[in-house]
């Protein structure tokens, strides 16, 4: 396969995580939520012994201050996660609900088939986060999943 065709395969499924987010969002506003899309321009597996582990997002300033003000003084306790995988990538939206079912925050990622993506997100102890962080770095929102398998194919990767 060349690196076109891998490149288009890529990009068509996420094009279609990101339809399905907007979608999905569009379905909560019309149930009354506030639904906050983001559009991370890069996801990156963090592994377990750093103290942001988890798969983390990195949005445009805007998205995160609009992320910021949907969930101060908020707790995201509920999430479904929709996912897409092939032998190399898995694709999710990641759906989170507020516990007081008025806002939901909606971001879809990504990570590799390999030790150190899914290998490295599968070494945690019963929870996985999300992280969504600002293009500086220096401010995150964390979301604390305690049932991580929804983020992982059934079949585990070939190392």
């Amino acid at each position: 396969m060349s690196a076109d065709d891998l490149f288009g395969k890529v990009v068509g499924r996420w094009e279609a995580m990101v339809a399905e987010m907007a979608a999905t969002a569009e379905q909560y506003r019309e149930e009354g939520w506030e639904a906050v899309t983001l559009h991370p321009g890069d996801v990156t597996v963090v592994p377990a012994d750093h103290e942001q582990f988890g798969l983390v997002s990195v949005v445009s300033d805007g998205e995160f201050e609009t992320l910021l003000s949907v969930v101060e003084g908020r707790t995201f306790s509920s999430h479904e996660v929709y996912r897409d995988a092939t032998d190399a990538m898995v694709f999710l939206l990641v759906v989170t609900e507020s516990d007081d079912s008025e806002a939901v925050v909606l971001s879809p990622a990504y990570y590799e088939r390999t030790p150190d993506g899914e290998g490295e997100l599968r070494s945690h102890d019963g929870e996985l986060f999300t992280r969504i962080r600002n293009l500086a770095g220096d401010d995150v929102v964390t979301f604390s999943h305690d049932d991580p398998d929804p983020f992982f194919p059934d079949e585990r990767f070939d190392a």
